[in-house]
């Protein structure tokens, strides 16, 4: 089997051992960058799925989802903002540029992120319904 490699831009360090812990468990390899600027520096066409947080040390998410799409070895790749702002005006933004999906940190139990990201891991090309996105 091919195993699914994700890389989760967090850095706040509970939650993204927490979060590698439960993917791990669901059989994914997980990589964990604690700022923006490693997160773009360890990016390649090796991984499957962008976890990425917004507010973040040395580059914000939406400065990284930007080189992350601007780069040809990574535009390609499935990226879900995972975050606890919930300010729509950078939501449409990171949209626009081009993150497929949203998720709030605290809207969710940390097992449910397993079964919310399934759709970008089975098709890359999924995209959320910005409609779905709660931005209140």
């Amino acid at each position: 089997m091919n195993t699914k490699k994700i890389l989760l831009i967090e850095d706040d360090n509970f939650i993204n051992q927490l979060y590698m812990r439960i993917l791990k468990q669901a059989g994914y390899e997980v990589v964990i960058a604690a700022d923006g600027e490693t997160g773009v520096k360890l990016a390649d066409d090796s991984y499957n799925l962008v976890l990425l947080d917004i507010m973040l040390p040395k580059m914000d998410g939406i400065n990284v989802l930007k080189k992350l799409k601007e780069n040809p070895d990574t535009k390609q790749i499935p990226v879900i903002l995972l975050t606890n702002l919930g300010q729509g005006n950078i939501i449409n933004i990171a949209f626009t540029i081009g993150a497929q999906g949203y998720l709030m940190k605290m809207s969710m139990s940390p097992y449910e992120l397993v079964e919310k990201i399934k759709p970008f891991i089975v098709d890359p090309s999924f995209q959320m319904d910005i409609k779905e996105v709660n931005l209140e």
